[in-house]
């Protein structure tokens, strides 16, 4: 009976062990993979306009990742990117739009109204903006 006993103890000790290696591998693959890519931000990058200019004039975000462009501004403004991939038409103050980056790239926009008020938004890995000869 005593050798029955501890083959038993035995085997209880490396069910508990494996188990337990089990586990420690599992959480480690899990911390891994979740910590390889990153997620967007749950709630927009806001940018305000007031005093006829963009603020922040730069944001950085991921693909995926939200801009809400707020007019806080007594002017109607727009918010326009240069190559058409977003129009928030005409903001009137206080009114809102809020646009999906769904690709990484460089987007630089102006207001149509005001075309001196410009800014850049880099969305994921896309390289920082340069600007150009008129200073933009």
């Amino acid at each position: 009976m005593t050798k029955y006993r501890t083959a038993l103890a035995a085997l209880f000790i490396a069910a508990v062990a494996a188990l337990a290696a089990g586990r420690l591998s599992a959480a480690a693959d899990t911390s891994s993979s979740t910590s390889a890519q990153p997620t967007p931000t749950a709630t927009p990058v806001l940018v305000t306009i007031k005093d006829f200019a963009f603020s922040p004039n730069m944001v950085t975000i991921p693909v995926g990742g939200s801009v809400t462009f707020k007019n806080l501004d007594t002017a109607a403004h727009t918010a326009t990117d240069s190559q058409g991939a977003f129009d928030s038409g005409n903001l009137d103050t206080g009114k809102s739009f809020t646009y999906t980056f769904t690709k990484a790239g460089t987007y630089k926009y102006v207001c149509t109204y005001h075309p001196s008020m410009r800014a850049t938004i880099v969305v994921g890995s896309a390289p920082a903006a340069t600007p150009d000869s008129s200073g933009y």
